[in-house]
């Protein structure tokens, strides 16, 4: 037999509404449907599919930090017989700040999804789609 709970969009962290305990729910909500499906041996397409949304996440996580770092600058003060170096960088929206909140804990839960879903795997060797 073989069942679909619930899926996550591939950017479901950024869509709206932008809210840690909505997402959060979202999240837990998938999760619960991963595990149905673990439970009887069944890890298609969730094995996959939260491989590519960890994936994802961690992509976009990269980017974001890039990004953060080729806007930093460096600023040599010259006073007073010192120097001193200031970084200064672009403030950060707080929506990029709640979508790292997001990506920071959701990040693990789905990478330990992906971790037990290869294991079933070895145990109950099947077909992945």
């Amino acid at each position: 037999m073989f069942y679909i709970y619930s899926m996550l969009k591939i950017d479901w962290y950024l869509e709206h509404p932008l809210d840690f305990e909505y997402k959060n729910y979202i999240l837990l909500d998938y999760v619960l449907s991963i595990d149905k499906s673990y439970q009887i041996h069944q890890l298609s397409p969730y094995l996959l599919w939260t491989e590519r949304l960890v994936g994802e996440l961690k992509d976009f996580d990269n980017k974001r930090k890039l990004f953060h770092k080729m806007t930093e600058k460096n600023q040599l003060i010259f006073g007073d017989g010192s120097i001193r170096l200031i970084k200064k960088s672009i403030e950060v929206p707080e929506s990029i700040k709640l979508i790292t909140e997001i990506i920071d804990y959701s990040y693990p839960i789905l990478e330990s999804k992906v971790k037990l879903g290869y294991k079933l795997l070895g145990k109950y060797p099947q077909i992945l789609f």
